[in-house]
């Protein structure tokens, strides 16, 4: 045989390539094994855990809610809500619940009916005691079913406080995409987890505006599954993220003065803001009629829901930031201060007040039908002339008198930290334009605007915000109700820097005339309710149209005069004139906090 043939050259090269090729297979297969094997190993390990491990999230507490003085006003006690399990979950289950809870047995089967996997879907919140007693008792006769731990409010301040402390309540979609959304975008958030389906809240109030740092952060525990989602048995590394409970709250209010402002109203609709003009605190932030909190500690019937929403009085408005109002006689300080800073008339400056102007065709009455006579402008503040004011108002024009309302921050929100404010309304020459089309409308809405009436509306928040800027003649400080945070965890305490202002563009005299002015309409003029021997008042007092009823009444000030510490505004809806109705609360209000926080004056 000649083994020299091309026939046998062929064979045994095909035959050494497939060798070749075999090797380099097993050589491949064998780095594999070492790469999935030796180098690998931790990464698909953990790939692999994952595949039956279950994540079950652990609810941190809730942080608590202190006043300015370190009373406790909200904390937290245990409530149990009801999960069912899907792929174990059964229509005798379901009926069994409904027996215990009065379930909606279409809505539930509905939310859960179509799932088959392991992970619980909340079905009933806050089991009753008495429910949750006997669902522990029988626990194994209730296949499919899960009780977890969620957070429930107790309150044990004496002041009601609602609009203010504000609710909790279960995630809904909208607030799952924009808490995400904050949290992304805000790399310095202490709660970076997402929030998840069935997690409680804030919904109102400050628990909603520090919903983040009141609720902690999560934590987790791991469940070993199989690969139906069942839990089986795992003797392995405990690798459980113990929650981080949230910060505790402490408020700038003082709980004291905040329930006697509430007594103050009890009979009243209205609201009363006091600040600290030296930084900016609220003492007290009062709105009524109010509700009872407790109603929204678990689910809300619908009976009493319908109720509130229903109820004429609108208990479920935050007064002191949500409504708006026109100002009346207060807002002719603003007025004062345009005409005097343009030099549009000198404080010597006189009209005669026979209680009534005509303008055109119109007769505009004063409030004192026998008119104030001869007048000059501190004349006119003191004693709350409108004839003067409607011809001061003419003389200031509206681009001039705009200006001023805007400068000092009218027609925009105060960025208080609760969330809801309005920011009012400042009409301008566009704005009337727009509104009554051009030459549509009149100098009679001009001559309303400068007694603070017509189309201007301001909100109380925003008018005690305005007499801290008189007070500290310009300066001001944000109105905020947090005073700081207190870890629990280290008991680290997390103060904030107040945030500071000041108005540029009015001289000193004008605000030391102003001043004045404000002074004398306590010691002699429209409210000498408040010319009291503890403390020198400064204030104007206020009477705003209602069309829908009576007037209102208002009152705005700052005290002690000499060294402001306090700024304050309160409306009383239908209350008649503010020197009757609003100023009085004021009077009362002070020799209140004076008993509590002795004033040392000059």
């Amino acid at each position: 045989m000649n083994f020299n043939s091309p026939s046998h050259i062929d064979k045994t090269l095909l035959f050494r390539i497939y060798a070749s090729l075999v090797v380099i297979f097993f050589i491949i297969l064998l780095l594999r094994f070492y790469y999935l094997q030796i180098r690998g190993h931790s990464r698909f390990e953990e790939i692999s855990t994952s595949n039956f491990e279950k994540t079950v999230p652990l609810i941190p507490p809730r942080g608590d809610i202190y006043d300015r003085n370190g009373r406790l006003l909200v904390t937290e006690k245990p409530a149990f809500s009801l999960y069912a399990i899907p792929a174990e979950f059964d229509q005798e289950t379901l009926y069994r619940l409904q027996k215990i809870l009065y379930l909606d047995s279409a809505k539930t089967w509905k939310k859960i009916g179509k799932w088959k996997h392991y992970k619980p879907i909340k079905i009933y919140r806050q089991l009753p005691d008495s429910s949750f007693t006997f669902l522990m008792e029988n626990y194994l006769d209730f296949k499919g079913i899960e009780v977890r731990v969620e957070p429930r409010r107790r309150y044990l301040g004496k002041a009601n406080m609602s609009h203010l402390l504000g609710t909790l309540g279960e995630v809904t979609e909208k607030d799952m995409q924009s808490k995400n959304n904050k949290n992304n975008d805000n790399k310095k958030s202490k709660n970076k987890k997402n929030i998840e389906e069935g997690d409680i809240v804030g919904k109102k109030g400050i628990e909603k505006y520090y919903d983040d740092e009141l609720r902690g952060e999560k934590g987790y525990k791991f469940i070993n599954v199989d690969a139906y989602g069942r839990e089986i048995h795992h003797s392995g590394e405990d690798k459980t993220v113990a929650p981080k409970p949230g910060y505790d709250l402490y408020l700038t209010i003082d709980v004291e003065l905040q329930r006697y402002g509430e007594e103050m109203f009890w009979d009243k609709r209205g609201a009363m803001v006091v600040i600290d003009v030296t930084n900016g605190e609220i003492i007290s932030l009062v709105s009524f009629p109010t509700y009872d909190l407790n109603l929204f500690t678990g689910p809300i019937k619908q009976s009493i829901w319908t109720t509130l929403i229903s109820d004429s009085t609108n208990p479920l408005y935050d007064r002191p930031i949500q409504s708006t109002y026109p100002p009346g006689s207060t807002f002719k300080i603003v007025s004062a201060i345009a005409a005097l800073q343009e030099n549009v008339v000198s404080p010597n400056w006189t009209i005669n007040c026979p209680g009534y102007y005509r303008l055109g065709r119109r007769t505009i009455r004063c409030w004192k039908s026998d008119g104030h006579g001869e007048v000059k402008l501190k004349d006119a503040i003191q004693n709350s002339c409108n004839v003067y004011f409607y011809q001061l108002g003419l003389k200031i024009g509206l681009e001039t008198w705009s200006k001023y309302s805007s400068l000092f921050h009218f027609g925009e929100k105060t960025e208080i930290d609760i969330y809801g404010e309005k920011a009012g309304l400042v009409p301008t020459f566009e704005w009337y334009n727009k509104k009554y089309g051009k030459n549509g409308w009149s100098k009679g809405h001009l001559a309303n605007l400068a007694i603070g009436q017509g189309e201007l509306l301001v909100s109380p928040l925003q008018m005690a915000k305005f007499a801290m800027i008189v007070a500290n003649k310009g300066v001001f400080y944000k109105p905020h109700i947090r005073k700081y945070f207190q870890e629990n965890e280290s008991d680290q305490i997390i103060n904030f820097s107040n945030e500071k202002f000041e108005i540029k563009g009015v001289d000193e005299n004008t605000y030391n005339f102003v001043r004045n002015a404000m002074r004398d309409v306590v010691t002699d003029g429209t409210a000498r309710v408040l010319n009291i021997p503890q403390i020198e008042v400064a204030g104007k007092t206020g009477t705003a149209n209602n069309p829908h009823g009576d007037d209102h009444a208002w009152f705005i000030g700052f005290a002690p005069v000499d060294k402001p510490k306090l700024a304050f505004a309160v409306i009383v809806e239908n209350g008649g004139h503010g020197s009757s109705a609003a100023a009085p609360i004021i009077r009362n209000y002070l020799l209140k906090y004076l008993r509590k926080y002795p004033l040392k004056q000059k």
